[in-house]
């Protein structure tokens, strides 16, 4: 892992290994208010921004199927992944080093935890935003193609298209990416109706299997 964080993205910090951090649960919180308070943000700010990616209302070729169970994260046919849950100081390379991401604080309540702005740095580009309105937790797929935020968006980071997933397949919060395939071809998401807590509560599993 290497430090590589655009001096217009104001971030700086710790660089964070894909497979050291921890699970996070994603919460609901209200769009329309958190979109008002960010505008107002930027602008004070008055950053610097490449264009974001095009949001497509639309599955994009990914395709889920709902689980009678979670099937067995035993490092065989599943191996578990770690999505990544930073700070402001958090900055995450992909494994193919074609860009980073990096955390900047939300400057707004953002609900049940801590969530943030998340910048995509490529190049000498300025950077680019792809939380679409904060977000808790980015994972990022083995061979960089795709990167997840919450509650399910997914970004194509080639085709710089991002997919709401959440509303496409049907798979809404509170969402948790817990695995992937071996040959990378799939993810293992649970979801419940809780963020925090959920010992209790019923959870849903999907296999989500991503475009060729």
């Amino acid at each position: 892992m290497q430090r590589d964080v655009s001096e217009r993205s104001g971030v700086t910090g710790q660089v964070v290994d894909l497979r050291g951090s921890r699970r996070f649960l994603c919460a609901i919180v209200p769009v329309a208010l958190l979109t008002q308070v960010f505008t107002s943000s930027a602008d004070a700010q008055g950053l610097e921004e490449s264009k974001p990616p095009a949001l497509v209302h639309a599955a994009g070729g990914f395709q889920a199927r709902q689980l009678t169970s979670a099937p067995a994260i035993d490092g065989r046919e599943w191996i578990a992944v770690e999505v990544i849950s930073g700070d402001v100081s958090t900055t995450v390379q992909a494994k193919d080093r074609t860009f980073s991401l990096a955390f900047r604080e939300a400057g707004a309540d953002t609900g049940d935890f801590e969530r943030y702005r998340v910048y995509l740095l490529r190049g000498r580009n300025a950077p680019a935003r792809i939380d679409n309105v904060f977000t808790g937790w980015v994972y990022v797929t083995p061979d960089s193609h795709y990167v997840f935020t919450e509650p399910l968006y997914a970004l194509d980071v080639r085709q710089w298209k991002q997919y709401p997933l959440f509303d496409a397949l049907g798979i809404q919060n509170y969402t948790s990416i817990e695995a992937v395939s071996r040959d990378g071809r799939r993810l293992f998401v649970s979801r419940s109706d809780c963020a925090l807590d959920c010992r209790d509560q019923r959870r849903e599993y999907y296999e989500l299997t991503l475009p060729r």
